[in-house]
């Protein structure tokens, strides 16, 4: 699970809060994942790492050298200590143990609740994620604007280089270079020899090097029937989550661009597929298309055997198919009516989304995931159309503002996915244990231990059918990617 941070910095610096640094000046860029209160003698079994931990000191230590020993072992990233009404001032002895231990130690002042603290934090995490939203949305544009220009390959690279603000080289398979941006460096034997391995591979594959202070990633561009391009990002920070989401759909479209004649592997219509389903990339791709409405399917496959592309085409009624693992995706027409007899015959468990414009593209892709999470608990195939329940009543950010709200006691814990999963299966079978355990394929003792975990995290009574109905709700309206 990706884990969203602030920095140390970011928190001090805000006025409203008037937090003192009284150690670790030079530390403030250490990650904060959230400010959580500890009055115990020795939180260290209740914390994750990066925390901002903060205590008033109500039950301080007198062994404050094991106890920041303690912090800093369970990766604490700073401490934050309330001035008032315990102590008049932050002890001389902490302030002592955190500068040797280098732990960051900051007061807070009596006018400050801890609540204001934990909220400023929570809002600076948002704006970095609406930040990085903002980012991925105006990259994704700037590549597909360029894709369409003179010299789409070119345009392709320097927008990548100017949206990330990194160096860009883009090699064939012998290590020729076919397109690079400013301050892209010579190639060096050392980066060729591994491009050349990169290339040689097959599957999802990437790797990372550096080149001189640069960190530097390499991806693999499909040619279909030919030997793989080779995509070198480089720059002095490493590449954030959202950005390397930058760099995926920069590797999507060169690989549109580099396609040859073979079709036999229905590689073009993939990628065509997998760019309509992409967020604003598709805004600008499904200009291509005519006014009429689509359907997104999103489909898992319950063989092992490798599955055939054209007997999909067929079945489906559509090219444009995102044939990957575990599942697929594809685009069809709102009128192709599809058979789910014959989808089933096949081994495939599918979700049909609602008639959405080719601009909407993105948003029945989430929906046909949803309804594929739904088809998965139940073992049948479900299309949108046939749902006639509350969900269609509801505001979709609504909806998922709702359901984040009541799952929110299980977004914390690791297993979080894992805990939605065995929920929304135990709910569509009704609360049966055996039938929870056949389709989870875990023992039906380990079904209940997990319901009850819910139960006491949610605090509710999943014997009352109103809270059970709430949750199943929820469990569909959640966000994907959710917890993340």
């Amino acid at each position: 699970m990706v884990v969203q941070t602030v920095s140390l910095r970011a928190v001090v610096a805000r006025p409203e809060l008037g937090l003192a640094v009284l150690c670790g000046e030079d530390q403030l860029d250490r990650p904060v994942r959230w400010a959580h209160v500890s009055e115990l003698a020795d939180p260290t079994p209740f914390l994750v790492g990066q925390e901002l931990l903060m205590t008033a000191g109500v039950k301080f230590p007198d062994d404050v050298d094991r106890y920041v020993a303690g912090l800093v072992s369970s990766g604490v990233s700073a401490v934050a200590f309330g001035v008032m009404p315990e102590y008049a001032e932050v002890p001389a002895r902490l302030v002592e143990e955190c500068a040797a231990q280098g732990m960051p130690l900051v007061a807070v002042p009596p006018d400050t609740p801890f609540l204001a603290v934990s909220q400023a934090v929570g809002d600076l995490l948002a704006e970095r994620q609406n930040a990085e939203l903002r980012m991925l949305a105006d990259s994704q544009r700037a590549l597909t604007r360029a894709a369409v220009r003179i010299r789409p390959v070119d345009g392709t690279v320097t927008a990548l280089a100017v949206a990330l603000d990194c160096w860009v080289l883009l090699l064939d398979a012998n290590g020729a270079v076919l397109g690079r941006s400013a301050r892209a460096p010579e190639l060096s034997g050392e980066l060729a020899g591994l491009a050349r391995r990169v290339g040689a591979g097959t599957g999802p594959r990437s790797a990372s090097t550096s080149v001189g202070d640069d960190h530097v990633v390499l991806n693999p561009v499909e040619q279909l029937s030919l030997r793989p391009a080779i995509l070198v990002v480089g720059r002095e920070t490493a590449l954030s989550v959202a950005e390397r989401a930058v760099v995926a759909v920069a590797v999507a479209v060169l690989s549109l661009l580099r396609r040859d004649a073979d079709t036999s592997r229905g590689h073009p219509a993939r990628l065509a597929a997998r760019l309509l389903l992409g967020l604003p990339a598709a805004d600008q791709l499904a200009l291509v298309l005519d006014s009429r409405e689509y359907r997104v399917i999103a489909g898992r496959s319950l063989r092992r055997a490798p599955a055939d592309h054209e007997l999909l085409t067929q079945t489906l009624g559509t090219p444009l198919i995102d044939l990957g693992e575990p599942g697929l995706r594809a685009v069809v027409a709102a009128g192709n009516s599809v058979d789910l007899d014959r989808v089933a015959e096949q081994g495939w468990v599918v979700g049909v989304s609602g008639p959405v414009g080719a601009g909407e593209l993105g948003a029945a892709s989430d929906e046909a995931e949803s309804l594929l999470r739904s088809a998965l608990a139940s073992g049948r195939s479900q299309r949108a159309s046939e749902l006639g329940s509350v969900s269609s009543l509801v505001e979709p950010a609504q909806a998922a503002r709702f359901a984040v709200r009541l799952m929110a006691p299980l977004a914390s814990g690791r297993s979080a996915r894992g805990l939605v999963e065995t929920l929304r299966v135990w709910l569509a079978q009704h609360g049966n244990w055996d039938r929870s355990a056949s389709v989870l394929g875990i023992h039906r003792n380990s079904v209940r231990h997990r319901i009850r975990h819910i139960e006491r995290m949610l605090g509710l009574d999943l014997a009352d059918a109103g809270v059970r109905a709430d949750l199943w709700q929820a469990v569909h309206w959640l966000p994907p990617g959710w917890p993340d």
